[in-house]
């Protein structure tokens, strides 16, 4: 079961950093920073992202109230289409039924 996940990124100015959780080979989400942030997603929504920022670090979460089921693969991955990206660290919060 995916409960939830944080991935964090200091430094890039554009945001485009996309975010992606791809489950049992189907996209759930596939979203840059400079999108969360152009579309307000910066409190908890119905939509599952949630991006907030603290200085240079800026925190880009997925979860939703109830935990997803996956039953071969969950893939959390980040594709960095920007320059001046120090580091990028990211955690998963997931369980068993």
């Amino acid at each position: 079961m995916f409960v939830a996940s944080e991935v964090n990124k200091q430094g890039g100015n554009s945001g485009l950093t996309f975010v992606i959780l791809d489950i049992d080979g189907r996209n759930v989400v596939n979203m840059s920073y400079a999108a969360a942030q152009n579309l307000a997603l910066s409190q908890q929504n119905p939509f599952g992202v949630v991006l907030l920022s603290s200085g240079q670090i800026k925190t880009f979460t997925i979860g939703w109230p109830s935990p997803l089921r996956y039953e071969r693969q969950l893939k959390l991955s980040v594709t960095v289409n920007e320059a001046g990206v120090a580091q990028i660290l990211a955690n998963v919060i997931h369980g068993s039924v």
